[in-house]
């Protein structure tokens, strides 16, 4: 049974540093957009990119705010839960297998 528990506790592993990269790109992302003239280099359409993962498909469903937009905020909560639910409950599940 330790092998399964290895194999679980890995994959949350993988995937917490997974959901922890995505979240600084978010993070990352959402801070560069304000500064004006970005646009122009190739990092950030690189960020904007992975961003959008998670981004895209919530700006279907969540509106702007004014000009302000909370979609990044709400994929940072998502992820978030994410990683405290599926991540940990895998590390667990690993760990009592053990």
């Amino acid at each position: 049974m330790f092998v399964l528990g290895n194999l679980f506790s890995a994959i949350g592993i993988v995937l917490r540093v997974f959901i922890d990269i995505e979240t600084a790109v978010i993070i990352i992302s959402a801070i560069l957009s304000w500064i004006p003239g970005i646009q122009q280099f190739g990092f950030y359409h690189f960020l904007r990119r992975l961003s959008d993962l998670i981004e895209r498909p919530l700006r279907r469903f969540i509106p702007n705010i004014g000009y302000v937009d909370i979609t990044p905020i709400i994929a940072i909560l998502i992820l978030i839960f994410i990683d405290q639910f599926l991540a940990q409950t895998l590390i667990d599940l690993g760990l009592r297998l053990r």
